[in-house]
């Protein structure tokens, strides 16, 4: 793996062990045309996340499925992430009008095309269903950001997450559809999230490391009211994505704000203080 871990495009390592299998069962064009609809999908992010200069680290394909590396999910403004996410699924509608165009052109074989037509639908919906990291996940928690703090927002995904995940593989048992295919792919979604829920702390960390060293949109507030004697961590569990937050202390009847909070808990130490003692300090 390592030889090829610098490349921006890297195929998975089952990705040649499906390619060879392909082959040897007379289904090689089935998962070109696959693989083709899941890397067209992959680069509808990637071209999006460019235009608003994201970093993306590299685009990883297997034939299933792929995913676009990159930190700036969950950091940079709801805006962005919702028209990054949003770019993937529309391929869906580019490459539904082409097949309709090859049809009309006679230019692939019948089967290959009802193929595609199934699979192409068959994988915008998978993507859509409400689980982490797929696009449906990513709707889902910048949904929940616009209606509650950050950290309660990734927890929640997360936890939704892994309930869909097992009521998926509950219906499709019940159902008996693609139980192999599913269950790879649900074991490697399993596996994402406890992955990602294990980094929770390092990701809401990060959230607020990125919020101390980032210029505020004032124009977008929301203010806050803590007694004095809330420490800073439990106001920091209020933060809100997208929103700068003045900090009202009711009982000493004083305003300060996120910044100075983040200031003082991360630049000066103080992982244990209080309002309280964020309010001494700026009074001397």
């Amino acid at each position: 793996m390592g030889w090829n871990k610098q490349r921006f495009i890297y195929l998975h390592p089952t990705f040649w062990f499906i390619l060879v299998l392909s082959m040897m069962t007379g289904m090689f064009y089935h998962i070109l045309i696959v693989f083709i609809i899941v890397s067209w999908h992959e680069f509808g992010h990637y071209l999006m996340a460019r235009y608003f200069d994201w970093d993306v680290r590299r685009i990883t394909l297997w034939v299933f499925g792929g995913v676009m590396e990159t930190e700036e999910h969950l950091n940079k403004p709801l805006e962005q992430q919702l028209l990054v996410t949003i770019a993937g699924p529309a391929q869906h509608l580019l490459i539904l009008l082409l097949l309709l165009f090859l049809q009309q052109k006679n230019f692939l074989l019948p089967e290959y095309l009802d193929f595609a037509f199934r699979y192409n639908l068959l994988i915008v919906a998978f993507n859509l269903l409400p689980i982490w990291p797929l696009d449906g996940g990513k709707f889902l928690n910048i949904a929940l950001n616009k209606l509650s703090p950050f950290k309660q927002a990734y927890q929640s995904t997360l936890l939704f997450s892994f309930v869909s995940i097992f009521l998926f593989l509950f219906f499709m048992i019940q159902w008996k559809q693609a139980l192999l295919n599913g269950f790879v792919l649900l074991t490697f979604l399993f596996w994402e999230n406890r992955l990602e829920w294990k980094r929770r702390i390092y990701v809401y960390q990060r959230f607020l490391l990125a919020r101390m060293n980032r210029q505020s949109d004032k124009r977008r507030m929301k203010p806050l009211t803590f007694l004095s004697q809330t420490e800073l961590k439990a106001v920091f569990e209020r933060f809100y994505f997208n929103r700068f937050h003045p900090i009202l202390v009711r009982d000493k009847q004083t305003i300060t704000s996120e910044t100075d909070c983040l200031d003082y808990y991360f630049n000066q130490g103080q992982y244990q203080a209080t309002l309280a003692d964020l309010t001494k300090q700026t009074m001397k």
